[in-house]
């Protein structure tokens, strides 16, 4: 008999980001902790536009002119709950 061993997918993450702030909103900082730490977020999100972001557990901050930031956060780890995080 043959033996088998069951490897787990690694989960990944595709959200989409809708900006409709009235203006542009700039990446100023991201976090990687699960996922391609060579994935291309988008620098910029004009008003508007939506754009598709990739990970597993990932954090992005985008600022607008004014310096308010805008974070956004998702967990979505292998084997545990998915969670959102936005402020």
């Amino acid at each position: 008999m043959a033996n088998c061993q069951m490897k787990k997918a690694q989960k990944y993450t595709m959200g989409k980001l809708w900006n409709s702030t009235s203006e542009t909103v700039t990446l100023s900082g991201k976090k990687v902790w699960q996922g391609s730490h060579d994935a291309d977020f988008p620098e910029t999100i004009e008003d508007g536009d939506q754009n598709d972001v990739p990970g597993s557990v990932v954090g992005l901050v985008y600022k607008l002119h004014d310096a308010t930031r805008w974070i956004v956060a998702w967990s979505n780890p292998q084997g545990e709950d998915s969670k959102v995080y936005i402020a």
